[in-house]
């Protein structure tokens, strides 16, 4: 069973489980004489309101096999859930349904049932996972980091079989300790493959031109070959800005204009700003006075950020830090920042101090999902430290981005290339509906946890 396979199983089993959860709770209310009949009267409405509750897991990432159950996510899942259907049932006051007893009990009967379900699911795959034979051709950081991480963690679907080397190659501890056959030369493999079935092969970006012929006489045997920068970006959902080459970007993300993308996505964004003015009317109104009262200095203010293409634009936020917290140059702002006001602490968390942004939305500087724009001082030296940096300017920035529900806050040039690792995943694979994947984690985040 491959992965997409069994995350419909399992959300299946999840979604009978609800429904079992709603028959319980009718027979315990109702009895078994009216079951019938009160299924007809609440399966309808509810129905409605258990797809909402999935597509909240769903943003959660629970349904993501290759990691353990995030039980905080699930409980904060559970909590919205609640909240929406208390919001679902005031909507529909005129419903034949008692709902607030009901509610209690599927949502209880469910969260038992799901967690004993998913507690026999972790230890099944923590077992077995989905065992697929794979090699790696050349030695670097990035080939070794993903070996480890897929030799202990059975649940990404691999098992890591062979790893063709040079002579010169350093090899770390684990990986010469281990089971995993270590091979000298493209013929050992070609040998090794004839005795052992093989379903993958990752190469690296070094080796690639040295192999590719004997990787072409590999097609008629079946075996799926990856460049590892191709790999690294379908386990990780990043790109390895420093494995992947300047050919491999050319073949990978050469998507030419984006025009009816461009334009459907500026028509949704032009809408939503619209749609909700009134409500960012009112936050910007609120955190305004919250501001301006509490601490000395401007509520608003202007700062120039690097957008598409590489131009300079005029970015609008409110006010989270002191008046003097650049008092000896641009710093980068941590989680935690020591220059945060009290107020400014409580309007980044839960991103207040982005809305004046919708002005920059609407003028079309920004979108609502892009890479977030960064200052000019920092992008003059990040473009000099880290490889394929100016291409995150390929698309529009945006007031949230596939790195911020993935990732914290970049404080320092580490995190600076890790988070251009998951906007460069972006730029390589945007659509519609990756847009609006990202929209909703970003609600879910900020909701459950607060921003980043």
């Amino acid at each position: 069973m491959n992965t997409k396979l069994l995350k419909l199983f399992i959300f299946i089993v999840d979604y009978l489980l609800v429904h079992l959860a709603l028959l319980f709770t009718l027979m315990i209310r109702f009895g078994l004489d009216n079951l019938v009949v009160q299924m007809s009267r609440h399966l309808p409405l509810l129905e409605v309101l258990f797809i909402l509750w999935f597509a909240v897991f769903y943003i959660a990432d629970l349904y993501n096999i290759t990691e353990p159950l995030n039980y905080r996510r699930f409980f904060s899942s559970l909590v919205i859930n609640v909240a929406l259907a208390v919001l679902f049932f005031y909507l529909f006051t005129a419903s034949p349904i008692s709902p607030k007893t009901n509610l209690g009990l599927i949502v209880i009967l469910f969260m038992g049932l799901f967690l004993f379900w998913r507690y026999l699911l972790e230890r099944l795959l923590n077992r077995f996972g989905l065992k697929r034979s794979l090699v790696f051709i050349g030695v670097d950081d990035h080939s070794i980091e993903l070996a480890q991480k897929m030799n202990t963690n059975p649940r990404l679907g691999y098992v890591i079989s062979g790893f063709v080397v040079k002579d010169k190659d350093v090899l770390p501890e684990w990986l010469k300790n281990s089971s995993i056959v270590i091979m000298k030369s493209m013929d050992e493999l070609s040998a090794f493959l004839e005795e052992k079935g093989v379903h993958s092969i990752v190469v690296n970006e070094a080796w690639y031109w040295d192999a590719y012929q004997h990787l072409y006489g590999l097609f008629p045997r079946g075996v799926r070959i990856f460049q590892l920068s191709t790999f690294w970006e379908k386990i990780e959902e990043t790109i390895p800005v420093n494995v992947a080459d300047e050919l491999w970007f050319l073949q990978n993300m050469s998507r030419g204009p984006y025009t009816i993308y461009s334009k459907i996505k500026r028509f949704v964004d032009i809408l939503i700003v619209v749609v909700f003015s009134p409500l960012i009317i009112f936050f910007c109104l609120i955190t305004f006075f919250l501001v301006k009262v509490t601490s000395r200095g401007p509520a608003i203010y202007r700062q120039t950020r690097v957008g598409l293409g590489g131009k300079d634009f005029t970015i609008y936020k409110f006010r989270s830090m002191r008046v003097d917290a650049e008092k000896n140059g641009a710093v980068w702002a941590k989680e935690k920042d020591s220059r945060l006001t009290p107020v400014g602490n409580f309007i980044r968390r839960f991103r207040l101090d982005e809305v004046p942004q919708f002005f920059n939305i609407l003028i079309g500087d920004m979108s609502f999902v892009g890479p977030r724009p960064e200052r000019p001082e920092f992008v003059n030296h990040l473009v000099e430290e880290i490889p394929h940096y100016s291409l995150r300017h390929l698309v529009k920035p945006g007031l949230t981005g596939w790195a911020q529900v993935k990732y914290r806050y970049a404080s320092s040039l580490e995190d600076a290339e890790v988070k251009l690792m998951y906007d460069l995943f972006y730029v390589k694979n945007f659509s519609l509906l990756v847009d609006f994947k990202i929209a909703l984690k970003t609600v879910f985040t900020i909701v459950s946890r607060g921003g980043r």
